[in-house]
């Protein structure tokens, strides 16, 4: 009953405006020149839309949803979308009828949010009144109604869509290839086939793809014949196809383009014939080994590793001397790949190449066949790997030092060490691992000066390799990194440390300590009140006490500043040693005050007489 009055009131107001406009048309005396008969007052003609969108928020807040559809037919455009828009945003399904004819109003606006409206309301119904979209003059609405037809998953309207694969308008075919594509829609492929000739090389590019997701190896023949287009980028588009679908049945006709004069063709046709394992198209490759493009020339070492094996080590050994670095990596990759025994030499005279990366992948490459226990002439790579940690290229320097560690060049240990101090981090991190490794006890002293660096990587791999070179005899030098302000160099140490020493052993060791070293001073005064037989036993245990001070504090990691032979253990030892020597002293005068000053025995026989009579 609510809706009525509602309705009554909202009709009402509109007459009311549009009375108002009429009113204002009607004493509108500033008319433009043109054919359009229009009032130009801006501010009223503003006022009066403020006015109809205030009014339609109000319905919305009222959820008059049948006051709101009349708007549908005002003869203003922005009243009919703001209506659409007010149902959208009630979700008034019930008004989807009242929406559909929208679709074909006069005005874009309108027209797009009705169908944005209808999408939102997965409105099926509408679906006729889309199709007929299909046939519009505008290409734009005929590629919009193809995309809203796919949100609401309309197969029934894959028919009209076929037919706009032979529409005038390139974009339009390449949307309908595009929607059939999603529909999956099998029967589409006769006209889909025949845009393999389109004029257009985007739409027989699209055409290929399509006839690979529906046809699958069935569409080869079709795409073959594109081999031939015009166009490079359909022909490489159609080779890379043809390698997805079969490779291996493509190959007589991709061997025409290794001669083919567009760089892209020839390394299309090379991964092509490489993926296939065509060895029969190796002679046809050996001639790209001089190609006057290094990528050409790369990937035909590549295919020529892959189809010939140890067949092709003559023939890419050339290349090492190749004017493009790129070219020289590559080579070389190869060869190692082929496990030549002989590699050694070759790759001894790339570290004196001029490119940075051959350098590196050189030494990377020695590295490896020492691994590999192919390595030969093991003195004269070395000689060759140490003028490279002077290199100016950090790179060079941190990869010279890990190809020395490997090939365990002890001989190498001085200047290893003296990278120590290079200016680069991860050159010193890789020195102190190497001097680690090759038992470089001559680096301790620098290792232990490294524990104070600024760098809380450094601080923790000099720990390592001072716990690697010294094991437990560096407990004390590293304790004070327990302490670190850094907290990743405090906890790898307490880890490290709790690898070389049971934790439990090392707590009670530590508690011990603290023990003994409170006790030692008290003991050293506890003879003074001590007679006889307590009087000695009192001084063994201060002896042992003291010994066993001395004991603990050498294995302890966490006060290294008591050990024997530092300061701070020598002043307790020698204070313990001063008290001992006061409480003597103290022993012998009390002794000496009681002899002096003690009776005679005969007086005290004669005291007790006297008492007693």
């Amino acid at each position: 009953m609510k809706i009525i009055p509602h309705f009554i009131f909202s009709m009402i107001l509109v007459l009311v405006n549009h009375a108002v406009l009429a009113e204002k048309t009607k004493n509108c005396t500033n008319y433009p020149s043109g054919t359009e008969n229009r009032c130009v007052e801006g501010n009223n003609l503003s006022n009066s839309k403020t006015d109809v969108l205030q009014l339609l928020q109000s319905l919305v807040e009222q959820k008059s949803i049948p006051s709101i559809i009349p708007f549908l037919k005002d003869s203003e455009a922005y009243v009919r979308e703001a209506a659409i828009e007010a149902l959208g945003q009630l979700g008034a399904k019930k008004a989807i009828p009242s929406i559909i004819p929208r679709m074909q109003d006069t005005d874009s606006a309108v027209r797009n949010k009705a169908i944005n409206v209808l999408v939102q309301f997965h409105a099926r119904e509408a679906i006729p009144s889309i199709i007929s979209l299909l046939h519009e003059k505008d290409s734009s609405i005929r590629t919009r109604a193809m995309q809203v037809l796919l949100q609401l998953d309309a197969r029934e309207a894959i028919p009209g869509i076929i037919l706009l694969l032979n529409d005038d308008e390139s974009s339009v075919r390449l949307a309908a290839m595009n929607t059939l594509s999603e529909f999956r829609a099998n029967e589409a492929i006769p006209g889909i086939t025949e845009l393999l000739e389109d004029n257009e090389s985007a739409i027989r590019i699209r055409a290929m793809e399509m006839l690979e997701l529906l046809q699958g190896k069935k569409a080869f023949p079709g795409i073959m014949s594109l081999l031939n287009d015009q166009d490079d980028n359909v022909r490489l588009r159609a080779m890379k196809v043809l390698q997805n679908l079969d490779a291996q049945r493509a190959v007589p006709s991709i061997m025409f383009f290794l001669n083919d004069s567009n760089v892209k063709l020839r390394l299309s046709a090379i991964d092509l014939l490489r993926k296939a394992q065509a060895k029969e198209a190796a002679p046809g490759l050996v001639p790209l080994l001089k190609d006057s493009n290094p990528d050409i020339r790369s990937n035909t070492i590549a295919a020529l590793e892959d189809l010939q094996g140890e067949k092709s080590i003559s023939r890419i050994t050339p290349l090492l001397n190749d004017i493009v670095a790129s070219v020289r990596i590559q080579a070389i990759n190869s060869l190692y790949h082929l496990q030549e025994k002989t590699l050694t030499p070759y790759v001894v005279t790339l570290l004196n190449d001029s490119d940075v990366q051959v350098r590196i992948r050189a030494l990377e490459i020695l590295t490896k066949l020492q691994e590999d226990n192919l390595l030969r002439n093991k003195g004269e790579v070395i000689s060759n790997v140490l003028p490279l940690l002077k290199d100016t290229n950090k790179n060079i320097r941190t990869v010279a030092i890990t190809t020395l560690n490997v090939l365990q060049a002890k001989e190498a240990t001085p200047k290893i060490i003296s990278l120590l101090q290079d200016k680069d981090v991860n050159v010193r991190l890789v020195a102190i691992a190497a001097v680690a490794k090759l038992e470089a006890k001559e680096a301790i002293p620098s290792l232990v000066f490294l524990l104070k660096n600024y760098n809380p990587k450094i601080r923790i791999g000099a720990m390592n390799a001072l716990l690697d070179l010294q094991g437990t005899d560096a407990i004390h030098t590293i304790a004070p990194l327990l302490e670190d302000k850094t907290i990743e160099v405090s906890t790898a140490t307490a880890e490290r440390l709790a690898q070389i020493q049971d934790p439990l052993l090392t707590l009670l060791i530590n508690k011990t300590f603290l023990l003994i070293m409170v006790a030692c001073p008290l003991l050293a005064f506890f003879p003074l009140f001590l007679k006889g037989k307590k009087f000695y036993v009192s001084i063994g245990v201060l002896i042992v006490s003291v010994f066993c001070f001395r004991y603990l504090a050498s294995i302890t990691p966490y006060y290294p500043q008591f050990k024997e032979g530092s300061t701070w253990g020598g002043i307790f030892q020698w204070g313990v040693l001063v008290a001992f020597g006061i409480t003597l002293f103290l022993k012998v005068i009390w002794y000496v005050v009681t002899i002096v000053f003690k009776r005679s025995p005969t007086v005290d026989r004669q005291n007790k007489s006297a008492r007693y009579n």
